[in-house]
């Protein structure tokens, strides 16, 4: 068992090129570098090299390689010998008929310009101490670790300084947040390590790719300069969203100011009064925008704006994925802010000619690209010139967003495609939706109420049309017979005029949360 560890213990050439003396040797021949070195041997006369061991590093004096005869005499002795590798110093003569042989061999031959007896002292070393030479490549690591402040900076280290090696970070659904894509997995093996965020919950994982098969003391290397970088990365990724956290609520405090300025119907509430803390944040700065403060933040004011609005579902935490995905939003638009407004995220497009049927498809094609910790869909206002025009077109990208977040994540519809019924999107305020309960308590309370009360919102849409309810419906006109036959059973009345507005208003107010919008 003792002569098992220690055979587990010994570097292979390999792991002496990636971070030990030969890391800057010329290699002459790459072949076969997973040999395991077990001893160096520096040879001054051919015959000596006919004692080396298997395993052994030999390394040829400066005295003997006169020519690439004695290069070559060396290296077909040490292939008899079993040697791990040979180390000679540059002479004259070595040409690609020494590398071919050497190749043919399966034997690695490194060239070093230095004094091969300074290299054989420290191949000697790193060989007698395996875990010293890795501790100093972790040691160096963790020390350059700590003078990057940036996630990708953290990541570039362990690409910079590990050799053969490539780091990726990825995020859960696999993209890659700093570090190379991986490719070609097939012949490369993986080591993997979580990284926690700031909250202690899984945030990414960093993969590196070692090519070809690593031994165990390698993969173990890499293994802890990974778990190294963990620390700093979380330490990273808490800055950062402090940051975006803090230029969020000055966005946030910006644009009510703007849109406050802009005129007396800005955001709902007190802004704009005396005394409201976000009218007192006005950005200051020179210039003005017809009569609105230029933002310090570089926002244009003046021109021809087309707003957004990004929203989630209800039901997910937006306030603690805010920095994820304004984050998100800056890899993608980077030229456009993103600002947390209401119950999601405002936006702008600005030109003298911009218009909603460019930034529709621009929109939709950022959400697509967005890596974003949440679902999101869009709504577009129309375009309007100046703050005023802004503050209109902000407003109707908050209804038309208010529809979209029932379809799903990348929907994006414009204020103007869905017109009146924008609306409706509206009437999902919870005193609303306790008292649709109410009313339709009789009609939920059936085994397939929700399917019933949406039966019975298409039926309204539709004016009564079972034909037109059931193509909307996607169902055969019989089964949407035989539902209005259940909605009458359970007293709905679908012949009073007086009560029709009521029920339409309560089957919207009731579909986001039956999940069938």
């Amino acid at each position: 068992m003792k002569r098992a560890r220690h055979l587990a213990e010994q570097l292979t050439v390999d792991e002496l090129v990636r971070y030990g003396p030969l890391a800057h040797a010329e290699m002459l021949v790459g072949e076969n570098l997973a040999r395991p070195v077990s001893r160096v041997t520096l040879v001054s006369e051919l015959d000596q090299v006919r004692r080396c061991g298997p395993g052994t590093a030999v390394v040829l004096a400066a005295g003997l390689a006169h020519g690439a005869w004695a290069v070559e005499s060396a290296l077909r002795l040490a292939w008899e010998r079993s040697a791990a590798c040979l180390v000679t110093p540059a002479v004259a003569g070595l040409t690609q008929a020494t590398a071919q042989l050497g190749r043919r061999m399966r034997l690695p031959v490194f060239i070093v310009a230095d004094d091969p007896a300074a290299c054989a002292l420290e191949l000697a070393a790193a060989i007698a101490s395996p875990d010293a030479a890795r501790a100093r490549l972790a040691a160096r690591c963790a020390e350059l670790f700590t003078e990057r402040s940036g996630v990708r900076g953290i990541v570039g280290v362990i690409n910079a300084e590990v050799p053969g090696v490539t780091v990726a970070l990825l995020a859960p659904d696999g993209h890659v947040l700093a570090g190379h894509a991986l490719t070609d997995r097939g012949a490369q093996q993986l080591v993997r390590v979580d990284v926690a965020g700031p909250d202690g919950r899984h945030w990414a994982e960093l993969v590196a790719s070692v090519a070809g098969r690593p031994s165990p003391t390698w993969a173990e290397t890499v293994r802890l300069i990974l778990r190294l970088a963990r620390a700093p990365l979380a330490a990273s990724v808490a800055r950062e969203r402090v940051d975006a956290v803090r230029d969020a609520e000055r966005g946030r405090a910006a644009l009510a100011a703007v849109l406050a300025a802009a005129g007396p119907c800005g955001q709902p509430g007190r802004v704009g009064e005396p005394g409201d803390p976000a009218a007192s944040a006005a950005p200051g700065g020179a210039g003005q925008a017809g009569g609105v403060p230029e933002s310090t933040l570089g926002w244009r004011l003046g021109g021809r704006h087309v707003a957004v609005f990004l929203r989630t579902d209800p039901a997910l935490d937006g306030a603690a994925a805010a920095p994820g995905v304004v984050s998100a939003w800056q890899e993608v638009v980077p030229d456009l802010p993103l600002v947390p407004w209401e119950a999601g995220w405002a936006s702008w497009w600005t030109g003298d000619d911009v218009e909603v049927g460019q930034v529709v498809p621009a929109l939709r094609r950022a959400l697509g690209r967005m890596r974003s910790p949440v679902p999101l869909s869009g709504g577009v206002g129309r375009a309007a010139p100046g703050p005023e025009g802004l503050r209109e077109s902000l407003s109707q990208a908050v209804l038309a967003a208010g529809v979209t977040v029932r379809e799903g994540h990348g929907a994006v519809r414009s204020f103007d495609e869905l017109g009146y019924t924008v609306m409706l999107a509206s009437l999902a305020e919870p005193r609303l939706v306790r008292s649709a309960r109410v009313v339709l308590a009789d009609l939920l309370s059936a085994p397939d109420g929700p399917v019933l009360v949406a039966t019975l919102a298409a039926l309204l849409d539709c004016a009564n049309s079972t034909s037109q309810t059931a193509l909307r419906l996607g169902v055969h006109r019989n089964t949407v017979l035989g539902r209005v036959e259940r909605i009458r059973a359970r007293g709905v009345d679908l012949d009073r005029p007086d009560q029709r507005l009521a029920l339409h208003l309560a089957c919207y107010a009731l579909l986001p949360g039956l999940g069938l919008a």
